[in-house]
This record gives structure tokens, C-alpha cells and sequence, in this order.
């Protein structure tokens, strides 16, 4: 036990001293806010009395599961294996999983510190309503998405051997889920043909939870949604297994 504390303390020292986690968790994500939230946020949502902000703020905390995955956890896993930390922890009684486990802790932890400051900025800008129950089913909402997102980025890390081809394959990633998804604006200003492409994307069906169970709607009634999460997850975690390396070859 002490060995994983000391691994997963060791991470969290890495993940804190890189600027590019830095860039898409903290600050990225407040930008699009202040941004998107100057233009549209007091446009009326979907529901009665809704604003444009309402909808926007929890589609941005989810949107940190997607940056920490396919940015933060694919491109330090990469940097490990290419600085040969990872082989030396194959000698080591470590486990992979205990190294994937460690890495998903920080992870969640740097996913949670951007929601929150992602809603914090929400409620001193655009005075966002803010409810406990909102708050916790959206950390629930952003645990069942790590699952599957985070086992993405490291199965991502696989696929690549250096910290440049990765970013240019997350970017590949990235982009499109974010302007394909509801996240950049909603789907309903996106050509049919968008839409319709949108409904093959994972990251939909998670923006369409997290919004909902903000607005305090229950899960159960996303069940289609979280039917496509758990598929995505059990894909997405199996690739994780299979594609882990502990070197380049």
C-alpha cells in the first residue's frame, strides 16, 4: 500500500509541474466560458426560465473528462514510456493496472478542480443557480464518464511513441467531439447533417446527462445515454489492457 501512495504521489508532483494540463483544465475551459457565456449567455434556454449559461456551465465540466483523457493522460503516459520510467516500474511488484489506477486519480482530481472553478466563475459572472443536489449529481455524471474517457486516453497512448504525434491525434479526437456534441454550441444550430453524425458520438450522450442532471433531472431518465457510456466504456477499458505498453519497441 505505502508503494501506491508514494505512486500516486509521485504522479500528482508530474501532473502539477505540466503546463499543458494546466493550459486545457484550468484555463482553456474558463475561456470558453467567458467567451461562449458573453455572446449567448442570457439567451433563453430550452427549459422555462433557462438561460443559455444554465446549459453551458455543466457542458464545460464535462468537457474536462475529454481534456484530461485524450490530452493530460495520453500525452504523460507517453512522456514516462519515452523517459523509461515506465520499464522501471516493470520490475517493480506494480502492477499496470495499480500504474492506470494511480494516473486516474489524478486525473479526477484535476477534472473536479476544473468544474468547480468552472461553476464558481458561472455563479460570479452570470449568477447561476446552484442547487447540492445539481452539484452531486453532476460529480456522479463526471465519475461514470471518467470511466470510459479516461480508458481512452490511455488506450490512446498505446498508439503513439512520442509527446508530438499524440498531441496531433488528440487534437484529431478533441475538436470534433467538442463541436459535434453540444459542448461549443448547441446541436439544434448544427446543419442536419451534423446532427445526425452527432448521434454517433459519444460525447453527446454525455453532455445531454451532465446538462440534464444539472436542470436536476434523475439519470434514469438518460437511459439510452448511459446504455452508450457503459458500451463506450467497456471498449474503451479493454483497449486500455490491450494496448498498455511499458516501452517503445
Amino acid at each position: 500500500m505505502n508503494a501506491y501512495l508514494k505512486l500516486i504521489s509521485f504522479d500528482l508532483r508530474l501532473y502539477l509541474r505540466d503546463w499543458i494540463t494546466i493550459f486545457w483544465v484550468l484555463i482553456y475551459p474558463v475561456l470558453m466560458l467567458l467567451i461562449f457565456g458573453s455572446m449567448f449567455g442570457d439567451q433563453p434556454g430550452s427549459a422555462p426560465g433557462s438561460r443559455y449559461i444554465d446549459y453551458y456551465v455543466p457542458a464545460l465540466c464535462v468537457m474536462n473528462v475529454m481534456s484530461v483523457s485524450v490530452f493530460t493522460l495520453n500525452i504523460n503516459m507517453i512522456t514516462l514510456r519515452e523517459s523509461g520510467i515506465l520499464r522501471r516500474f516493470r520490475v517493480t511488484p506494480i502492477r499496470k493496472s495499480a500504474v492506470l489506477a494511480s494516473h486516474s486519480i489524478q486525473g479526477l482530481l484535476l477534472v473536479l478542480a476544473g468544474a468547480a472553478e468552472v461553476i464558481i466563475v458561472g455563479k460570479l459572472v452570470w449568477d447561476i443557480h446552484i442547487t447540492l443536489q445539481a452539484i452531486l449529481l453532476l460529480v456522479g455524471c463526471i465519475l461514470i464518464g471518467c470511466i470510459g474517457f479516461f480508458s481512452l486516453g490511455f488506450a490512446l497512448s498505446g498508439l503513439t511513441s512520442t509527446p508530438g504525434a499524440a498531441s496531433g491525434l488528440a487534437m484529431a479526437i478533441f475538436f470534433p467531439m467538442l463541436f459535434l456534441s453540444g459542448i461549443s454550441m448547441p446541436l439544434e444550430y448544427l446543419p442536419k447533417i451534423m446532427q445526425a453524425i452527432s448521434e454517433w458520438i459519444p460525447m453527446t450522450y454525455y453532455v445531454e446527462l451532465a446538462q440534464g442532471v444539472w436542470q436536476g433531472h434523475s439519470m434514469l431518465n438518460y437511459g439510452q445515454g448511459l446504455v452508450v457510456l457503459a458500451i463506450f466504456a467497456i471498449v474503451c477499458v479493454s483497449l486500455a489492457l490491450w494496448l498498455f505498453r511499458w516501452e517503445n519497441r
